[in-house]
């Protein structure tokens, strides 16, 4: 499915999918967990936002035992995404989608992963903590296509059957289900480019 499901713009959050369209995006959800938005973030909105990290500064974040990764400091471009993604028409889509209950916010955060610093991240299922995360979401923000950085979600009773997405398209993101039952993670990056994204979270209230 390559059309445009949802489109952010500067004015705000478009949702192009009908009954059909959703009724098969959730289909397609509870049979891979991860649904991907091609084309999410309108291209000048996309411009704007990778300018504002171009004039940011990046800092070592671990999570102890899962991650470790470069994360971006205070910068416009985190409250842009964030006002984004708290939209309400965000919040109407990822609930027809998942079947969630109501969503209070979503929580997010833009990464790096730079080949010339080291960084890992391993299989987990981010249901620790004291919220309920409802699903999961990743925006790539990069300039350039890197090579490695695949998203991978499995079944923790099937460890070898590994659903993949390589999101290297700029304004590119996808929706991922979280749940005791699954686990997901992120591989290395390597190569010359480094994959720069924002991820996060829609918690539930």
């Amino acid at each position: 499915m390559d059309d445009a499901v949802v489109v952010a713009t500067r004015r705000g959050v478009v949702v192009h999918a009908g009954a059909a369209r959703l009724e098969a995006l959730r289909d397609e959800l509870a049979r891979r967990h991860t649904i991907r938005f091609r084309r999410f973030l309108e291209r000048d909105l996309l411009e704007r936002v990778q300018r504002d990290i171009d004039g940011g500064t990046f800092a070592p974040r671990a999570d102890a035992g899962i991650a470790e990764e470069l994360c971006l400091e205070a910068n416009r471009a985190n409250d842009v995404l964030t006002f984004v993604m708290n939209s309400p028409q965000m919040y109407e889509l990822v609930r027809a989608l998942t079947g969630c209950g109501e969503i209070k916010h979503f929580a997010g955060r833009i990464y790096r992963f730079d080949p010339r610093v080291p960084h890992h991240d391993s299989w987990h299922d981010d249901t620790s903590g004291g919220d309920k995360r409802a699903a999961g979401f990743s925006l790539n923000l990069s300039r350039e296509i890197y090579r490695g950085g695949t998203f991978q979600i499995r079944e923790k009773t099937k460890p070898e059957d590994v659903v993949e997405i390589e999101n290297t398209g700029g304004g590119d993101a996808f929706l991922f289900r979280i749940a005791p039952e699954l686990q997901h993670r992120v591989t290395s990056v390597d190569g010359v480019y480094a994959k720069t994204a924002y991820a996060g979270w829609f918690v539930e209230k």
